[in-house]
């Protein structure tokens, strides 16, 4: 018996469980961009845990759904419009996964660009995001 033999179909399901992962974070994210470029902050803030963490870029973390919900709304009363958001690797098991990627905001000051990483938990059969950290590549003008 060739031990060996079965390495290509695990390594084959290993692909599409994350494959399918892929997809289901890549799912919450157009909710997220759906709900950000309608100018609805409690929308976006739905796809974090409700004790997750938003790191922004030179700032103080945030702590929570509503603070995440009134960082959302801050970024739109300050003229961000829209948001892209793309997917890039992810990878993870069980209740937590992990997501890297890049992001494109689009507003009266320009276009920022960056890339960030998440931390996703499942919660009662969600993906939400439990920690969320991005940098800025290129700053929108001031």
């Amino acid at each position: 018996m060739n031990l060996f033999q079965h390495i290509p179909l695990n390594s084959a399901l290993l692909e599409n469980m994350n494959m399918a992962l892929f997809q289901e974070i890549k799912n919450r994210q157009a909710d997220f961009m759906k709900a950000f470029n309608a100018g609805d902050p409690k929308g976006a803030a739905e796809i974090y845990d409700p004790d997750g963490y938003f790191m922004p870029n030179g700032k103080s973390p945030v702590k929570g759904r509503a603070g995440i919900e009134q960082y959302f709304k801050q970024d739109m009363s300050e003229g961000v419009a829209s948001a892209q958001i793309i997917t890039e690797e992810v990878n993870g098991s069980g209740e937590w996964a992990f997501e890297r990627g890049s992001y494109h905001l689009e507003g009266n000051r320009g276009t920022e660009s960056g890339a960030y990483l998440l931390v996703w938990k499942k919660v009662d059969g969600k993906w939400l995001v439990h920690n969320d950290c991005f940098n800025v590549i290129k700053a929108a003008q001031q």
